[in-house]
């Protein structure tokens, strides 16, 4: 959708052409929500007006709520607060500022001044940020032993790349993105163009270029992936065009083609419908809505699939899992009985943070308190979707990063408390089997040479196991009296993982070739090719 103003034109992270910045440009922009643009425009007009309150606050404001670093509204609005009059928002905003900059204390702070001046409404809200800030202090005092892995520009663009999901075998992603490419050519109002929904394979370890999911399901308006069952064969799908939204759709994978969508039931789709996924077996669909009878905002439903394979009329998941406040993203681990969410109630340090809870009793459809995923899965900011593969050791979710490429990127999350481990073991052979063997293997990591090398010593009569983590590794084998024996082996992760590989290393000798007279040179003195006697 493209929409025509007077004092500007509507594209993506655009800048000014000139040096002279119209204000009312810049504050066009800011109406739109095209925050980048915007913020580039009110940065220009600071440096002529570096005493403009209104500046200021809206510089701050454009961070606030644009997907990049919003701790460095924290400037502009401590700016306002020692220069002159304001309003006493600002406090309020100063607090979230600092909030996402993981200064919880100084929030709390920020946020309690805001509350001499608020109304009682006004109070309750900065009660909640107050408390999302004491929830940040005592999580972050626990970091979790994770690493974070950008996957690269073959998925990432410096565009919105968001709401990721995996198989369990972790051979196919597929996640929504806001890039230029689709069916849409023109940006919307906010800069970015409409949301579409793309896919990877990944092969050999590595995920290939991302692409459309096809026609059937991108149009000139926007699609959103909400959810995906383990097998990734059935995608759940949002979408939000002109004459349908708030209703959810699924699309089934037939090899490696998703079908057109179809509309969940009237059973299913009967409030606002945000998200939804189905669980391993098939039998349950679990969604978040908005209906009468919930416990606030969205709540987590749950609909069991009849004999005629239609759904059956929702089950609330009941106070335990949803608040007062928005649950979203519900997703049923492999293991059937644990599922993922996401929640801005609860213990959650700042907008969603991501749960689990257990299925206690499912006749009772009865579950265990929600426990918060901890930091730094989750942040301060927006964490509301995560997808696990079947070990739990590995998970994808989407975040703003300064090493990224500019916007929301697509993240590899690696458990390390729950490693996996390749097993590759065999015999080494050294041609005395009357001797026990008495060799050492070196496994050296090939990218990372400050890491400390793994040793393995043979049992005596030659068998070996050694344990890798997914990598490139040197291998030495070494031996005294025999010559060294050198090799590589690579434990490839994602779907191409292999669990245990079986490998013998043979450690004897090549024995020099004795030159010999040649015989006449007669046919029937020649003798017959032999293979050469020599172990491999």
């Amino acid at each position: 959708m493209v929409v025509s103003v007077a004092l500007a034109i509507v594209v993506p992270y655009n800048g000014f052409s000139q040096k002279y910045v119209d204000p009312r440009e810049a504050v066009s922009y800011y109406k739109d929500g095209n925050y980048l643009a915007a913020m580039k425009g009110f940065k220009e007009l600071l440096k002529d007006s570096p005493d403009n309150v209104e500046y200021h606050y809206k510089l701050g404001m454009c961070y606030l709520n644009s997907n990049v670093d919003k701790g460095q509204a924290v400037q502009y609005f401590e700016w306002i607060t020692k220069h002159g009059k304001f309003d006493n928002d600002v406090w309020f905003q100063l607090g979230r500022a600092y909030h996402y900059a993981n200064k919880f204390t100084d929030a709390i702070k920020a946020f309690t001044k805001f509350k001499e001046k608020a109304t009682d409404a006004e109070k309750v809200k900065a009660d909640k940020q107050i408390e999302e800030c004491n929830n940040g202090i005592q999580l972050t005092r626990y970091p979790l032993n994770v690493s974070f892995e950008n996957i690269g520009k073959n998925i990432n663009t410096p565009y919105p790349d968001y709401y990721p999901f995996v198989s369990s075998d972790e051979s196919i992603l597929i996640f929504t993105t806001r890039r230029p490419g689709g069916p849409s050519q023109q940006p919307e109002v906010d800069g970015y163009y409409s949301s579409d929904i793309y896919i990877s394979h990944a092969v050999n370890g590595v995920w290939q270029k991302a692409k459309s999911i096809g026609t059937q399901i991108n149009t000139l308006d926007d699609e959103e992936a909400v959810g995906l069952n383990p097998s990734a064969s059935e995608l759940v799908i949002y979408l939000d065009h002109i004459d349908d939204l708030g209703d959810i759709y699924y699309s089934e994978r037939k090899g490696n083609t998703f079908s057109k969508p179809v509309k969940y039931n009237e059973a299913i789709n009967s409030g606002f419908e945000s998200s939804g996924s189905v669980s391993p077996d098939g039998n349950e669909l679990f969604f978040a809505s908005l209906r009468p009878g919930g416990y606030g905002e969205t709540d987590i439903y749950m609909a069991k699939k009849l004999p005629n394979g239609q759904w059956a009329t929702p089950q609330n998941l009941g106070p335990k899992v949803n608040s007062p406040y928005k649950e979203d993203f519900p997703w049923l681990d492999v293991d059937g009985t644990t599922l993922y969410f996401s929640s801005q109630g609860h213990s959650t340090m700042g907008d969603f943070d991501l749960f689990k809870t257990h299925w206690l009793n499912t006749d009772s459809n009865s579950w265990s308190a929600p426990q918060n995923l901890g930091f730094p899965v989750n942040t301060a900011g927006d964490d509301r979707c995560i997808s696990f593969t079947s070990n739990h050791r590995i998970a994808y979710i989407s975040r703003v990063h300064p090493d990224g490429f500019g916007d929301f990127d697509i993240y590899r999350i690696i458990f390390h408390d729950n490693q996996r481990y390749a097993i590759v073991r065999g015999k080494v052979i050294t041609g005395d089997s009357t001797k026990p063997v008495e060799a050492t293997i070196t496994a050296t990591d090939a990218k990372n040479k400050d890491a400390q090398p793994l040793i393995f010593k043979p049992t005596k009569n030659g068998h070996y196991v050694m344990a890798l983590i997914p990598g490139t590794y040197d291998i030495t084998i070494e031996s005294d009296g025999l010559p060294t024996l050198k090799d590589k082996i690579i434990v490839m992760d994602l779907s191409s993982f292999q669990p245990e590989t079986v490998k013998d290393y043979s450690l004897v000798p090549q024995e020099p070739q004795q030159q010999q007279t040649p015989p006449p040179n007669n046919d029937k003195n020649k003798p017959k090719s032999q293979p050469p006697n020599r172990l491999h």
